[in-house]
């Protein structure tokens, strides 16, 4: 499937139409507006309302920092503004700002000594060794600090304090591998303390101004507590209210004066005369039709499109079904394809849930892996609370963003479902092979005659694994003729037709490769004057190399090496599927040899077990992937895939809370 053929249009209207169309356009959002060519820029003037702009773009910021301001509430309608003067005075209506500015001042000043108490409350506990009035650590003429120090840097710190500071009390009391120490600084050396604690690194706290027992503090603290959490509560209901009544409105007016900034932003991409305009710009060219329908239906005919003949490279608009479209990213992640390339996309679908479940090869880690997946998607779309320690999620997100993670576990789950089927096939069970067990019961109780060993295929055995090794030899080659076979086709599509016939030359040759080699295999005669069929083979080569010759040049035939190695790395499907059975056989093993060792001994190797399988799953999840993926980039696509293509991005944007301006064509005839 190639990406949507593309055309560069302009758009020519009345301009009195010019905010009609772009409403039009956005709704649509079938266009990429781009600057006029040279051509039409000479022919026309510029024109930007510098007013609008400005005046759209502060109410814009006023208004969203209104809706960011008020706790979220459920918009349950959408909205429709008939022009920008409604919008801006709607938009001016909502005159909250004051209350609101003095509402989140106060709970921010509420919060801050909501802290302020805590931290209080906090020292107040670790002071509570000290059973005497607290009043005496705020004595005018000392200053009083608290902190803990490790064992081994208090006696550092005491010898110090007992040298220099001579005049200052010390208090201390053993908490675990730390000494907890309260100690009171006449005013005079606070400069001498200072320096101590710096060469010693030390890190303490001044204690504020405390009067009364420990309890009796704790006592007062926890009722100025409770009455700022009260006046907190009472903010945050009044907030509420407001948005209760504003949200949803704060909510529509906000998306629709994002929209008209674009608009007006657009406007300086625009040409205009006296009457009319023309802007020009990219789209697919199956979608003109439907463009032109519209305008007509909306500016009464008064606004027309043309395309116009350019040299200039159109941007790439993938179109893919919607199961398919998801692994669009992995394409866009190695580089866009150009406009005449074929869109490998539905190949990668494909091919990668294959890879990735034959190399799995295990029900019990493609079961954990699919449980996984569907956590991961509910997690991001829920955004609900989560087992999982903040900072691991931290740390997560500076590799990949939330909507990331769903993209690349919903396509893993075809993966996971096919590594679930392969190790039905295997008979692999977190490396337990049980199905020995239920064949058992099903030959002797239906008559069936299934395996008796549980496996259709053991990849440990010589059969299993020469079957397996051949599988990926096949695999290979098919990947590497299939590349081959796309990049003539789009050497033939771009005009380069010695390239296409250079690329045929190279399926000649790899399959000449293949079938000697498999004659090799089989023991078969390769004398060509006794083997016709060796003969052919020999002449695939021959024919091959002197098409590569003609269509890439003599040179070229030192990628031979590098054409071979394409096809024997897809050996890598076998040999990480047999690293995991081995390491989890192992595992296994050390497991069972635990029991009736004894409870001590059982209970390592459950350790053991439950460790090694947790590794195991986490190369499961990883090594497949990233090695499926890397035979698709380096082997396959480095046969036909050029890339570094343009994005299409047409203006335009999804509405949540407001009304589309237009009825769409397409919309109505389905109504229908």
């Amino acid at each position: 499937m190639r990406p949507a053929k593309m055309s560069r249009i302009a758009v020519v209207g009345s301009k009195d139409k010019r905010a009609l169309v772009l409403s039009i356009l956005h709704d649509l959002g079938v266009m990429q507006i781009e600057t006029l060519s040279a051509a039409a820029a000479s022919l026309v003037k510029n024109e930007v309302d510098s007013l609008a702009y400005r005046e759209v773009n502060e109410e814009l910021l006023r208004v969203r920092a209104l809706r960011t301001a008020l706790p979220p509430t459920e918009v349950k309608e959408r909205r429709k503004f008939s022009s920008l003067a409604e919008l801006l005075q709607i938009s001016g209506s909502i005159n909250i700002d004051s209350a609101v500015s003095q509402l989140q001042k106060k709970q921010e000043d509420l919060l801050a000594g909501i802290e302020q108490i805590d931290d209080r409350i906090n020292l107040v506990r670790e002071l509570d060794f000290i059973q005497a009035d607290l009043a005496v650590l705020s004595l005018s003429s000392v200053t009083s600090f608290y902190g803990k120090i490790s064992r081994q840097r208090y006696e550092r710190f005491k010898l110090s304090i007992e040298s220099i500071l001579k005049r200052s009390i010390l208090y201390s009391v053993q908490s675990g591998d730390q000494v907890k120490v309260v100690i009171t600084v006449p005013h005079d050396q606070l400069e001498q303390f200072g320096s101590i604690i710096q060469k010693l690194d030390v890190k303490l706290q001044r204690i504020p101004e405390l009067k009364g027992f420990p309890e009796k503090i704790l006592d007062e603290l926890a009722s100025i507590k409770s009455d700022l959490e009260n006046q907190l509560s009472s903010v945050r209901k009044e907030l509420m209210q407001l948005s209760e009544k504003y949200y949803s409105i704060l909510s529509s007016v906000e998306e629709q004066l994002s929209i008209e900034a674009k608009k007006v932003e657009i406007l300086s991409s625009l040409g205009f005369t006296e009457s009319t305009f023309v802007m020009e710009g990219w789209i697919a060219k199956d979608t003109i039709p439907l463009l032109q329908e519209t305008l007509d239906r909306y500016t009464e005919s008064k606004t027309f499109v043309f395309e116009v003949k350019t040299d200039e490279r159109p941007p790439t608009l993938m179109r893919n079904p919607r199961r398919i479209k998801l692994f669009e990213s992995f394409i866009r992640f190695y580089s866009l394809p150009q406009p005449y390339e074929l869109d490998p996309t539905p190949i990668f679908a494909f091919t990668f849930p294959v890879f990735f479940g034959l190399m799995l090869g295990d029900v019990g880690y493609g079961i954990m892996i699919l449980l996984i997946s569907i956590w991961i998607i509910r997690h991001v779309r829920n955004r609900g609370k989560t087992i999982v320690p903040k900072f691991l999620l931290s740390f997560a997100k500076k590799i990949l963003s939330p909507s990331a993670y769903a993209k690349v576990a919903a396509a893993m789950i075809p993966g996971a479902v096919l590594g679930i089927i392969f190790g039905f096939l295997f008979d692999g069970y977190f490396g337990f092979p049980l199905n020995k067990y239920l064949f058992a019961y099903l030959n002797s109780t239906f008559g069936l005659h299934l395996p008796a060993s549980g496996a259709f295929l053991d990849p440990l055995s010589t059969f299993g694994l020469k079957s397996l090794l051949l599988l990926s030899g096949y695999i290979g080659l098919f990947e590497v003729s299939l590349g081959l076979v796309i990049g003539a086709f789009n050497s033939y599509w771009t005009g380069e037709f010695k390239h296409s016939i250079g690329k045929i030359g190279w399926l000649l040759v790899s399959w000449g490769i293949a079938l000697t080699g498999l004659a090799l295999l089989h023991h078969q005669n390769v004398n060509p004057t006794q083997n016709f069929m060796v003969a052919g083979y020999i002449s695939m080569l021959v024919a091959g190399f002197g098409m590569v010759m003609f269509g890439e040049g003599a040179g070229s035939i030192i990628e031979l090496p590098s054409m071979i190695s394409h096809i024997i790395s897809y050996t890598r499907l076998l040999g990480i599927l047999l690293a995991s059975v081995v390491l989890a056989g192992v595992i296994d093993q050390v497991f069972l040899g635990t029991i009736g060792g004894g409870i001590f001994l059982l209970v390592f190797g459950v350790v053991i077990l439950v460790m090694g399988q947790a590794f195991n799953l986490i190369l499961a999840l990883f090594e497949p992937g990233i090695q499926g993926a890397r035979l698709i980039y380096v082997e396959f696509f480095s046969n036909f895939f050029r890339g570094n293509g343009r994005r299409f991005s047409p203006f335009g944007g999804e509405r949540r809370y407001t009304v589309k301006e237009i009825e769409i064509p397409q919309e109505t005839k389905k109504k229908k």
